[in-house]
């Protein structure tokens, strides 16, 4: 009785969570480099498990057993089906595809107005099992070249999709790449990489920069960006005018405008013909250069260098993502965009303004007294000589500080107050770590400051003054 009771409960058991016993052979359908068989294969199946979806196998030309997703096989069979279904793939054993339309749709049967059973999205990689026959679409002029393919995706959904919009290639290795893609290739063709190579790419960051009109200068530079080595192109075309390189009045050089000079010259061909081509990437926190020859793309429209330390992905016209190993061999990755600003321009422009504002409060001075909190003198070149402000140690002036001060122009103030002042000041104390900011506002009688410790800041620009601050006044006086 006791026997009866223990193998009713193993049947159930195995109702509940296995198919016990040997199933069967099934053909493998996807590569699973980990579990060493690639699609093709032949293996023998002994458990399917209900709960986890898996199948246990034996590894060919092994005793091993492992556990696979249900999807990557076929149903089991008996040995001699199996053998015959094998043929019957073999035109398409290692084909996938790569989709080149977004929300490509997947249906049960091979005719354009079958029920959807899946949608594809772009660049996805699908596996093609076999041809088949059925109604080719067309496209109001006549028939779509392509044909009906049964096709695979990951996760085990399967169904019929027109080949026009899918780029088909066999697997390489343990990689699915698109056909044809080598490490030495630079795609003459890529449209999509061409314009990226004649991009000017900065860090993304400097978008909000340049649309506010707001510059923090110790992280806007044209030394930071990303390059693909593009700029020695002009360089070795001098001799060609529109190739060659304006120089300015004052000696400075203009970076070109790379779309236009290079318009119609072949921008790929010379490009390849160049001996040493050159990635750089240099942000605040980073900076390395790479060499290349070659690039390669991979299924999922990224590019890789033949460094294969860095990959650029694509993210629309403007934007892409740089994923790169760093020196301490971690992968990291940098969003960059395309401007057609020159950055250089814009940090001068913004280095001169500066300094055109503390001018404009040295030519209204240069010397301001107040009988409470001292005389500031307005020297040269962002220099200040503060005398006598003891009253403002230790409250908001260091013990250590001393009189020369260095003073610089680094926030911007909000909409709303910049109508009650000019702009907002730092003063940076010799001995002094932390800089001071004074909300400024001159007048026709001298200087108005106001500490600014307080105020509501959000990167750098200053949103509102603080709570009950301390305010001085510095009367003009005459600097003799």
């Amino acid at each position: 009785m006791k026997k009866r009771i223990l193998f009713s409960i193993f049947s159930v058991f195995c109702f509940l969570f296995f198919s016990c016993g040997e199933s069967g052979y099934s053909l493998v359908l996807w590569n699973n480099p980990e579990a060493g068989i690639s699609e093709g294969d032949i293996v023998k199946v002994f458990v399917k498990s209900n709960i986890s979806h898996t199948y246990i196998i034996a590894i060919p030309s092994s005793k091993n057993k492992i556990e696979i997703p249900l999807w990557q096989i076929s149903e089991p069979e008996k040995k001699s089906d199996i053998i015959k279904l094998s043929e019957f793939y073999s035109e398409y054993e290692h084909t996938y595809a790569s989709v080149k339309l977004d929300g490509l749709p997947v249906r049960s049967e091979p005719v354009n107005t079958a029920k959807q059973v899946y949608r594809l999205r772009k660049n996805e990689i699908i596996r093609v099992l076999y041809e088949g026959e059925g109604q080719i679409p067309t496209n109001g002029k006549g028939n779509l070249p392509g044909k009906w393919l049964k096709v695979l995706m990951e996760g085990g959904t399967s169904g019929w999709c027109f080949s026009y919009n899918l780029e088909l290639f066999e697997r390489q290795g343990n990689n699915l790449l698109v056909s044809g893609t080598k490490q030495e290739e630079v795609f003459e063709e890529d449209e999509v990489l061409s314009a990226i190579l004649l991009e000017n790419w900065v860090p993304e960051y400097f978008g909000g920069m340049i649309k506010t009109g707001r510059y923090n200068l110790s992280l806007f530079s044209p030394d930071y960006g990303f390059s693909f080595g593009t700029f020695p192109v002009l360089e070795q075309k001098e001799s060609n005018e529109d190739f060659s390189i304006p120089e300015e009045e004052n000696g400075s050089f203009e970076k070109p405008d790379f779309k236009k000079s290079l318009a119609g010259k072949g921008f790929m061909e010379i490009l390849n013909s160049m001996e040493t081509k050159v990635l750089s990437l240099k942000t605040p926190d980073f900076n390395k250069s790479w060499k290349y020859s070659g690039i390669k793309k991979a299924a999922d429209g990224s590019y890789t260098f033949d460094s294969n330390s860095v990959t650029v992905f694509p993210r629309g016209r403007k934007n892409i993502t740089v994923q790169f190993t760093d020196s301490d061999g971690k992968t990291k990755s940098e969003n960059f965009i395309a401007v057609s600003e020159n950055i250089a321009l814009l940090a001068e422009d913004e280095i001169e303004r500066r300094q055109e504002e503390l001018v404009g409060i040295a030519r209204h001075g240069p010397v301001f007294h107040s009988s409470n909190y001292g005389t500031i003198i307005f020297n040269s070149e962002n220099s200040v000589t503060w005398k006598n402000y003891q009253l403002l140690v230790p409250a908001l002036v260091s013990k250590s500080a001393l009189g020369s001060v260095t003073v610089s122009v680094e926030y911007y103030l909000s909409n709303q107050l910049k109508g009650d002042y000019d702009g907002i000041l730092t003063f940076h104390f010799i001995g002094m770590e932390k800089p001071v900011n004074f909300l400024y506002k001159m007048d026709a009688g001298g200087l108005r400051l106001e500490d600014a410790a307080k105020a509501e800041i959000k990167g750098n620009l200053v949103l509102s003054r603080g709570t009950s601050p301390l305010v001085m006044y510095f009367s003009k006086m005459s600097s003799n």
